[in-house]
């Protein structure tokens, strides 16, 4: 069973839902994906999917809003093609894998939990995600990142934790 202490800030939360969760400024890229994202729902819609509070009023999503919002991350995670109604199921690997984490950025997201961030993206899309996830943590986000690649831990992490059924067993 999944057991633990949340803190954030030093304040013990307890978490119950997503919602809960997105509000106290936490993201979760899953290991899949397409678990994380709806494949066909556009490029704009996924962005958007965990803001909707941000782009809508009175329950009614404010299209130009929406529009704004995903250009600025099209352009600033180099989302390729930069066509905002594309179908996200039509994009690479690698450009979902920005789309999920634009999402995250897009909702304000203080503390963004990677799990898996680059499995099944190309060497060049993983050192541009890598270049987000370095100027993020410059802009004070803090990134727990999952990974099963030992050269990535080493290259991006500041602390390393190891873990063996479900028990810490190493800091670095």
């Amino acid at each position: 069973t999944d057991s633990g202490k949340i803190y954030i800030n030093g304040r013990r939360v307890t978490i119950s839902s997503p919602e809960e969760a997105i509000g106290l400024g936490l993201g979760y890229l899953p290991r899949d994906r397409k678990d994380g994202l709806i494949q066909p729902m556009s490029v704009v819609s996924n962005i958007t999917l965990a803001s909707l509070k941000r782009i809508s009023q009175l329950g009614l999503v404010k299209h130009r809003k929406e529009q704004r919002v995903g250009e600025k991350y099209v352009n600033e995670l180099r989302i390729h093609p930069p066509d905002l109604t594309r179908k996200l199921m039509y994009l690479s690997g690698g450009n979902q894998q920005k789309v999920a984490v634009s999402k995250w950025l897009c909702s304000g997201s203080k503390i963004l939990i990677f799990d898996e961030p680059t499995r099944g993206i190309d060497v060049g899309t993983k050192a541009e995600i890598f270049q987000i996830f370095n100027q993020l943590t410059k802009e004070g986000v803090g990134i727990l990142m999952i990974s099963s690649e030992l050269p990535e831990i080493l290259a991006m992490a500041d602390r390393i934790f190891a873990m063996r059924r479900g028990t810490f067993t190493a800091e670095y």
